[in-house]
């Protein structure tokens, strides 16, 4: 393998174990991490709302903290020049890792995702038996619900763009 995409993989690596491994909500070395980067840490007040949000972690940085840091490191390593790493860059799925290390932060839900899962799943097979409920937004790639009604940009917890361009 080249050893330009053995760097960039390595530090991709390094970022994600960094993220995973940091106290839930970021801790001092991962905001040192961030700086590193140029991306400022999320303040308090959004990390508060995160926090208490239906998007639960159990440990670990902020998935839309992570994407930023990967964003700028698809940056600095897609000005070289090389063409096979020009191709990993193309080929690194942001949304798909971001979900991926979600799924390694968010909390154990046992029994209770079973059931969720079965109450979301019984429209399909019970249409027109329920009454009209409300719907929330939600992100395509984490789930989030839309935390604010005129919110139409970018998902706040993981980042992801919550509509597609038209």
């Amino acid at each position: 393998m080249d050893e330009a995409i053995k760097n960039f993989n390595r530090e991709i690596d390094a970022v994600s174990g960094a993220a995973f491994q940091s106290a839930k909500g970021g801790d001092e070395n991962w905001n040192k991490i961030l700086n590193s980067y140029g991306v400022a840490p999320l303040g308090d007040d959004i990390k508060t709302v995160l926090l208490n949000s239906e998007m639960k972690i159990s440990r670990g940085a902020f998935p839309i903290e992570l994407r930023k840091v990967y964003e700028k490191i698809l940056i600095k390593h897609s000005s070289s020049g090389n063409p096979a790493l020009d191709e990993a860059i193309r080929n690194f799925d942001i949304d798909a890792k971001i979900k991926s290390y979600y799924q390694k932060i968010k909390p154990f839900g046992g029994m209770n995702d079973i059931f969720k899962n079965a109450s979301a799943t019984i429209t399909k097979y019970s249409q027109g038996m329920q009454k009209g409920k409300h719907s929330t937004m939600k992100c395509k790639n984490c789930g989030a619900p839309r935390l604010e009604e005129m919110q139409y940009d970018n998902c706040l917890f993981c980042g992801s763009i919550l509509f597609e361009p038209a």
